[in-house]
């Protein structure tokens, strides 16, 4: 089953990677600028820096974000449950009567092959 609306994790994971990939090319044009135009100080230089640091971190951390909302709705989702229901009822006692896991084939070393019949089981 398919949610209509996307989940939480994966719209956090998509502002995350899009406002790191953002802050990446709008530090590096201002880098490209900053080549052109040298400032009087380092700072601009290491401002540029911090903010391409800071988009890198947030591509990455959306991206951690999406894997995890992957695996937690993953784990979200209801298990399977085994149902089980009677193979039959015998109508002079009354007994419910289940079914018996079949033994392996036996083979004689002269190379005949014996079904092992299993007994039959009645659960009271």
């Amino acid at each position: 089953m398919m949610p209509s609306t996307p989940s939480s994790a994966a719209r956090a994971a998509l502002l995350y990677i899009t406002g790191g990939a953002l802050l990446v090319i709008w530090s590096g044009v201002w880098y490209i600028y900053m080549l052109s135009n040298v400032p009087a100080s380092n700072g601009p230089y290491y401002w540029c820096g911090g903010f391409v640091v800071t988009g890198l971190a947030f591509i990455f951390i959306g991206l951690g974000i999406g894997r995890i909302g992957r695996e937690a709705k993953q784990a979200d989702l209801p298990s399977e449950t085994v149902v089980t229901t009677p193979v039959g009822v015998d109508g002079q006692h009354g007994v419910v009567t289940a079914p018996v896991a079949t033994q392996p084939v036996v083979q004689t070393p002269a190379g005949n092959v014996q079904a092992v019949k299993p007994p039959a089981t009645v659960i009271r």
